[in-house]
């Protein structure tokens, strides 16, 4: 997860330096194609580009569809706000997946937890900051992002182990290639990039399908608890970049945001921990946990 992380930024980054002189959707066709690509080398390298009715099951087309319409909306965000910000935004998705996997699987949550979520949500608005100027609104479709972004990681928790990591990674840049291409054709007059900014979405690329794989291969080979914790490191990567890229510094106000969504994802892991060491629910124990 820590390599996503990493691997993520650099594609985010890569692909804001291209959307200085290029229309968002082209930009994702660019990536997309190079990302596409590469994937299906690696799967022809593996002997594993066995596009199959088995290995094509639901929760790989939905991980999919769900990622293209996150995507297609972050775009736009990432185009129009500073990548620090978005990132942040963006970080409310372990929040969701918990929301999701309460009002989607059935899964049990204590009231605890949900305080924390809302908290969470808090801390988006703090960095989004409406009404500050023009560029909320779109900082905003940064939540619209992560509502399907936990979609998509919901989805993947039911793809199956046989499924090859790469492959639904392909299907998935694939899906989002297609869509960018419609998107493009429909709401975009598209240009010829320079060199300097034609290179920049096709490093992207591989970037892009690195970051997917590793966050499936990470899920799927640990558990979530233990990963989790390292999802957030893409909030200080984007700042870091922010800042040195594009000179991108959040205010105070945008900071304590930043930080509540950290330390509110943070709080509700160690509560899953705590619950499955029988510390929780006792409150009078809280602090104590939190402080270890």
């Amino acid at each position: 997860m820590l390599l996503s992380g990493i691997t993520f930024v650099i594609n985010d980054s890569l692909m804001k330096i291209a959307l200085q002189g290029v229309p968002p959707y082209e930009v994702l066709v660019l990536r997309g194609t190079a990302g596409a690509l590469l994937a299906f080398i690696y799967l022809m390298y593996r002997g594993e580009a066995r596009f199959t009715k088995a290995l094509l099951t639901w929760p790989v087309i939905m991980r999919a569809l769900l990622e293209c319409i996150a995507i297609l909306t972050y775009i736009i965000a990432l185009a129009k706000s500073p990548i620090g910000d978005v990132t942040a935004l963006f970080q409310t998705t372990p929040l969701l997946v918990i929301v999701g996997l309460v009002f989607l699987q059935g899964e049990k949550a204590s009231a605890l937890r949900f305080g924390l979520v809302v908290i969470g949500f808090i801390g988006a608005l703090l960095v989004a900051q409406p009404g500050r100027g023009t560029v909320s609104g779109y900082v905003l479709l940064a939540l619209v992002t992560a509502v399907f972004a936990a979609g998509r990681d919901l989805a993947a928790r039911k793809i199956a182990a046989e499924v090859p990591a790469m492959l639904s990674t392909f299907v998935l840049i694939l899906t989002v290639l297609c869509g960018s291409a419609i998107c493009g054709l429909l709401f975009e007059t598209w240009v010829m990039p320079p060199p300097a900014l034609l290179i920049a979405p096709l490093v992207a690329g591989l970037f892009m399908m690195l970051g997917h794989h590793f966050t499936l291969l990470a899920y799927r080979l640990a558990k979530a608890q233990a990963v989790a914790p390292f999802y957030y490191s893409f909030m200080v990567f984007a700042v870091i970049s922010g800042y040195f890229l594009f000179g991108d510094v959040p205010n105070i106000i945008g900071f304590i945001g930043m930080s509540g969504i950290v330390l509110i994802g943070l709080a509700i892991l160690t509560i899953d921990k705590g619950e499955r060491a029988g510390i929780f629910p006792n409150p009078y124990l809280w602090p104590w946990w939190f402080c270890l």
